[in-house]
């Protein structure tokens, strides 16, 4: 696999110098082990999806952690229970050595829970995501997110694009998969990898973590999440359609989110007393993914899809959303509508402040359309209002409301 530059490296090197361990956490087959070879190609390496390794490291894993001084790297981490237990016992041994052990895992129920069991406060966590478009064009990343945290708003109207329609739509469809964008395949190439992924996901991944779950119901409940992206989601429409319970649905969410295949967008509600939908929102994570689980294969499906409109929304929030982990800009991401159906694409909270996003896949824009977002900002106090569409410059539309066109992110 041809190796790319990674947004998200040099925050790795730089939190590889304040913690005893870092994990890297993400979906099967977004680039871990390449990335960690790439930025610390002379430190020892144990996959532990590889028996030979795993039987090394698990003989007697004390000994194996004595006799092996660090820096280390352990691949699909989570494979490990008792590795996380001696680790912290090692760590301990000199807590104040920067950049011990560096682990990577694709499960972050199972990983997670054994962070916070064994090594809370002795490592740092970030994620990496399938490529940007910036990423995946090789091209510089955008201003909008230096303005964003050092919040000169008005520099927002001085953007321009860097990328045209033309290439944000084919990237839509492709996905940020490494595998996808570092090489130059047939469209029917791209089909079969997406079929097999998904079903290696749910035939390897899920059966192993889940062992109880009942795979057919959850690959039914898959395809379900692909037509709802965007959209919020009806607990109880899709247990009946499944003929299952609605905490079956709940727990089906938490798989999805917590495997990195759906992103979950709870609905921001500063205050209880006001009626707003209880009712959640979200998307399949990676674009080429959700295009292919809608039978879109071209520029052109993709466009005059009836759902293009939503596809899009999620494309241009994840683009977002994978800058500000990738720059470990802290943030949570909510989705907003209230009960007369008043309603908000994208809610950021950061130390911006708290921001709302209206997502367009037109180029103009209608005064109606910004009630909900000019409302949502007099409520809150917003510092800023962002409205992003496939228009050709940045220009202020309002009293800190601002345009932004989708190529410049």
């Amino acid at each position: 696999m041809d190796t790319i530059d990674r947004d998200i490296s040099a925050s790795i090197r730089l939190l590889m110098t304040e913690f005893p361990a870092v994990v890297v956490l993400g979906a099967r087959q977004v680039g871990k082990s390449t990335l960690l070879h790439h930025l610390f190609p002379d430190i020892r390496r144990f996959d532990l999806e590889k028996q030979s390794d795993f039987d090394l490291v698990h003989h007697d894993i004390e000994f194996f952690l004595h006799t092996n001084p660090a820096p280390i790297i352990f691949d699909e981490a989570q494979l490990s229970p008792e590795l996380f237990k001696a680790l912290r016992v090692k760590i301990d041994q000199n807590r104040a050595i920067s950049g011990q052990y560096l682990l990577s895992g694709s499960s972050s129920p199972e990983l997670l829970h054994h962070i916070s069991e064994s090594l809370a406060g002795r490592i740092a966590i970030c994620e990496l995501d399938p490529f940007t478009w910036t990423e995946a064009t090789h091209t510089p990343t955008s201003r909008f997110y230096d303005i964003l945290t050092d919040q000169n708003w008005s520099d927002f109207a001085q953007l321009h694009p860097t990328h045209s329609f033309e290439t944000l739509i084919q990237r839509c469809v492709e996905g940020g998969y490494p595998e996808v964008v570092t090489k130059t395949h047939s469209t029917q190439f791209r089909q079969r990898w997406a079929d097999n992924y998904i079903k290696t996901y749910i035939e390897r991944d899920i059966r192993r973590l889940f062992p109880g779950l009942k795979l057919d119901s959850y690959r039914r409940f898959i395809q379900m999440l692909g037509m709802s992206s965007g959209q919020f989601i009806n607990h109880s429409n899709l247990a009946r359609s499944l003929d299952v319970s609605q905490p079956t649905i709940k727990s089906y969410i938490d798989i999805a989110s917590g495997t990195f295949l759906w992103r979950h967008l709870p609905v921001f509600c500063a205050n209880p007393l006001k009626s707003h939908t209880r009712m959640p929102k979200g998307y399949i994570r990676d674009s080429g993914l959700l295009c292919f689980m809608l039978n879109i294969h071209s520029k052109q499906t993709l466009m005059n899809h009836p759902h293009f409109g939503f596809i899009w929304e999620c494309f241009i929030a994840e683009q977002i959303l994978r800058n500000l982990t990738s720059r470990l800009i802290p943030y949570k991401a909510w989705a907003y509508r209230t009960d007369n159906q008043s309603e908000i694409d994208l809610i950021i909270e950061g130390p911006f402040g708290v921001i709302p996003i209206e997502i367009k896949s037109g180029i103009s824009l209608r005064r109606p359309q910004l009630q909900a977002i000019t409302h949502f900002m007099d409520t809150h106090k917003c510092p800023v209002g962002i409205v992003i569409t496939n228009g050709s410059e940045g220009y202020q539309i309002g009293p800190n409301l601002v345009h932004v066109p989708a190529g410049c992110l």
